[in-house]
């Protein structure tokens, strides 16, 4: 569960303060074109100590809020403001980041914390500057209700981001590794390789990978034909996803057959 710390002062995007203080704390809650958004974004860079690296804070929370929010209102239809007002990352340095090893950002309830290598420096060459597409979306997913697996349509979801934001050498990218593993996948789960609880979470994976490269639009599908529940039992969180998956390949019975020959639960 990520931190929400206290915000000890907040700079405008369209405001005209430029202290080290209004550097470290933005918030962004207009867009070119748009006087307000449904949901204020929010980075706190204070745990960061390189300067240059600190320059980087407000595009990436301007790219954050203006473009990658209105991608996966789009792609989700979920309207993200019914959960939360506002969305506040905060960003920190290797030495200094308050979680386990190993993880390099970690999403809460409206709020983000996040390594800088990860988030300010995940995407150097990004034609649009800084910007990340996947803690975001963990944000989204609250609405969803309780999930079968912690990154289930991430695959397509964030390929689908980078599209829609215009990063078509990150999206070429990411779609290249989804062919390459969605046939591994299957292969592997095929052969036999793929056994016990992992199996029927990696069916899934392979199941969307698959629809979203033959059809990009299944992405939106998936969103739009899940039944929200909040029911905590694994078998219903593995239904609910597997029906969804079924009804957007056409439905098509191999894909029913695929994801019960892989131990997911009967839907």
């Amino acid at each position: 569960m990520a931190m929400i710390l206290p915000i000890l002062s907040m700079l405008v995007w369209t405001g005209l303060t430029s202290t080290a203080v209004a550097q470290d704390e933005i918030s962004v809650s207009s867009c070119p074109g748009q006087q307000t958004i449904p949901v204020t974004l929010q980075i706190d860079c204070s745990h960061l100590k390189d300067a240059a690296t600190k320059q980087l804070c407000r595009p990436f929370i301007q790219n954050q809020a203006c473009r990658v929010f209105p991608a996966y209102r789009k792609i989700t239809g979920i309207n993200l403001e019914d959960t939360c007002k506002s969305i506040r990352f905060t960003i920190y340095d290797d030495d200094n980041w308050p979680h386990p090893k190993g993880e390099g950002g970690l999403a809460g309830n409206c709020a983000v914390d996040y390594l800088a290598k990860y988030s300010l420096h995940g995407h150097p060459n990004a034609k649009m500057g800084p910007y990340d597409v996947h803690e975001l979306l963990h944000e989204y997913q609250l609405a969803l209700g309780a999930l079968p697996a912690m990154h289930v349509l991430f695959s397509s979801s964030m390929a689908e981001a980078m599209h829609e934001i215009g990063e078509t050498e990150d999206y070429e990218r990411a779609m290249k590794n989804m062919k390459e593993e969605s046939l591994r996948l299957e292969q592997d789960l095929s052969n036999g390789k793929i056994t016990g609880p992992k199996e029927c979470t990696l069916a899934e994976s392979q199941v969307e990978e698959s629809l979203y490269i033959e059809n990009s639009r299944s992405v939106y599908a998936f969103y739009r034909k899940l039944v929200v529940s909040r029911n905590p039992n694994q078998t219903d969180r593995e239904a609910r996803f597997n029906r969804m998956f079924y009804l957007v390949s056409g439905p098509k019975p191999e894909v029913r057959k695929f994801l019960l020959d892989h131990g997911c639960s009967p839907f």
